[in-house]
């Protein structure tokens, strides 16, 4: 007879063994229930000894500037440098206005009679899965030939339309009650435009600027990923616009003016559009380093790699010789309480470039600097109407 392969004692003994392990590895496994531990393992060691204090790190980096292979150089032609320029600057912005889809549709919503005029509500449809839109101020009186279109900065485009009173100081009225027709769109990723994906039902949300609400900037981000700009695609929305506002107007040329982002939209759509004859840029136009480094402005300026190339002195070269007015608050300084910080150290010598620019077109009466004493990051209405109509 076969001897069993384990006796019963030793049986028991692996039973009870394999028992325990189980045991306890179900107990390390199991989530939420900590090991009972009667001492801390580093009971004697206070671990905020192993961090490393900041003063002991160099914290002084700067991502170095590179050489901007546009910059314009005295020994080339000025309008073959004009134009090798625009062609890269439509190429980083990814926004190319004369190969663009041409002519948008567009319908009036309703129409409003007000005090100084009357005003359309107008609906742009872009594509299948876009529409935007602009508000059309057209005085009761039109004293001035060349329309304007009126962009926006970051805030809302009731600023630009006086229902309440910001920076903007309602800058589009103004000039309607002055004798200009003026268009006043509404930009992507700013009020109605807040999130271009809202009425999607997949989850997606393309969101920019929504004061109040954590802003992550993903319709920035998002577009950076695809192969686009926020700042390319909405220059292409106001060519569309300036394209509507000259057949509207039977006009062949427009004006434009914006501030602070407006005003870097105005600069880069007014380089593009040879139609734009006059372009007021209010708050903005120095190098486009200090807004990131210094002032935490928010990215709708961002342009990928764009220093690589040019800085906005060269953006607004382009714009020569035809009319263009720079323009500042006095008080719109670098400060902990100004996140703008326009008028920064960088302004003088960027506005000094672009006037050496006209200089070489023979144009130096083309180009002036306007500073508002006791203003801040703000529009100057007044100094605004009097360069539209030739003061």
């Amino acid at each position: 007879m076969k001897k069993p392969f384990l006796s019963k004692k030793i049986l028991i003994l692996k039973i009870i063994v394999a028992a325990a392990v189980v045991t306890g590895l179900a107990t390390c496994n199991t989530p939420g229930e900590p090991i009972d531990m009667t001492e801390s393992p580093n009971r004697h060691t206070d671990m905020k000894h192993v961090l490393i204090p900041k003063e002991d790190l160099v914290l002084n980096y700067s991502y170095k500037t590179p050489r901007k292979t546009y910059a314009y150089r005295d020994t080339e032609d000025p309008l073959a440098w004009q134009e090798k320029c625009r062609d890269k600057l439509k190429e980083l912005i990814v926004c190319d206005v004369d190969a663009g889809p041409g002519k948008r549709p567009v319908e009036i919503h309703h129409t409003t009679a007000t005090d100084f005029g009357t005003v359309l509500s107008l609906i742009m449809r872009v594509d299948d899965t876009l529409s935007i839109p602009a508000y059309l101020l057209i005085p009761n009186e039109i004293t001035a030939e060349i329309p304007v279109i009126a962009v926006q900065g970051h805030g809302y485009v009731q600023g630009v339309l006086g229902i309440y009173d910001d920076y903007h100081h309602g800058f589009g009225v103004a000039l309607c009650r002055a004798g200009f027709v003026v268009l006043a769109p509404e930009i992507r990723g700013f009020g109605n435009l807040v999130d271009l994906a809202a009425h999607s039902d997949d989850g997606r949300r393309l969101v920019y600027y929504n004061w109040g609400e954590l802003m992550a900037y993903p319709l920035v981000t998002d577009a950076f990923q695809k192969g686009h700009t926020l700042i390319g695609d909405t220059v292409q929305d106001l060519h569309a616009w300036g394209s509507y506002l000259c057949d509207y107007t039977r006009q062949q040329q427009y004006s434009v003016a914006g501030i602070s982002y407006g005003g870097d939209l105005a600069l880069i759509l007014s380089a593009l559009d040879t139609r734009v004859v006059k372009t007021f840029a209010s708050g903005t136009l120095g190098s486009m380093s200090p807004i990131f480094e210094k002032c935490y402005n928010a990215p709708a300026h961002c342009v990928p790699n764009i220093l690589k190339y040019m800085d906005r002195q060269e953006i607004a070269s382009c714009i020569a010789p035809r009319s263009l007015c720079v323009h500042y608050g006095e008080l719109d300084v670098p400060s902990p309480e100004n996140s703008s910080a326009a008028y920064n150290e960088t302004a003088t010598p960027t506005f000094n470039e672009i006037r050496a620019f006209y200089g070489r077109l023979d144009a130096e009466t083309s180009i002036r600097l306007v500073i508002s004493p006791d203003m801040k990051h703000e529009m100057d209405n007044a100094s605004l109407i009097a360069y539209l109509r030739g003061d």
